[in-house]
């Protein structure tokens, strides 16, 4: 055989597997996104079939946790004094203004993507607020939160100001303090307080969130 007879034999062996590589890629370029969609899918049942690992406890006892955490960050600001219960009855300079609310938790990642909450877990907020304190008074009321929270073992992750805004932000075991002062008027404004607890499972869940 001339090298012409056997350089186009050779040229009709590879074009079938050529065919077949193209055949491949095409069916391999369809199938990718069902594969795609199947591994989120998949991904997303494992992660459901994983609980979150939040610690457990009663709703009673993180709301007197919070809100005892609330009584002794204002006695630290010393910007009047608290009259504060085991649930949390907190002060302002004119009326006392409270609010202990329960919410959802919802669980991070693709879980996340539906916004379905997580059965039997909550978290609470205590809101609390004084009215009308001045710039003069906050500055050393919020240095004396912060110093009081450094030594009882919290994480001072903000503490910052602008011109009219400052702002303390402390975190310990999953609890969180926040204080923010608004200047609202020359030179004064309300101090806003937040304390929050970190996702908890009710040992009792209600199918709903807890009523306090």
């Amino acid at each position: 055989m001339s090298a012409q007879g056997e350089t186009e034999q050779a040229a009709r062996r590879r074009r079938p597997r050529g065919a077949r590589a193209v055949g491949f890629g095409c069916v391999a370029l369809l199938a990718a996104p069902f594969l795609l969609v199947a591994g989120v899918i998949g991904a997303y049942l494992i992660a459901r079939a994983v609980p979150e690992d939040y610690p457990e406890a009663e709703p009673e006892t993180v709301a007197r946790r919070i809100t005892g955490v609330s009584a002794e960050v204002t006695g630290a600001l010393r910007l009047g004094g608290p009259d504060t219960d085991g649930w949390g009855r907190q002060w302002t300079r004119s009326r006392p203004g409270v609010d202990v609310g329960p919410a959802y938790c919802h669980a991070d990642g693709l879980e996340n993507w539906l916004e379905e909450p997580v059965p039997g877990a909550f978290f609470l907020t205590h809101a609390w607020q004084v009215a009308d304190v001045s710039e003069a008074e906050v500055k050393p009321a919020l240095r004396r939160a912060a110093t009081y929270l450094r030594r009882h073992g919290w994480h001072i992750r903000d503490f910052s100001h602008e011109k009219t805004r400052r702002y303390l932000d402390a975190e310990r075991g999953g609890d969180e303090v926040a204080l923010t002062w608004t200047e609202t008027r020359p030179g004064a404004g309300p101090l806003e307080g937040r304390t929050f607890s970190p996702c908890t499972y009710d040992p009792t869940p209600r199918g709903e969130l807890p009523a306090l």
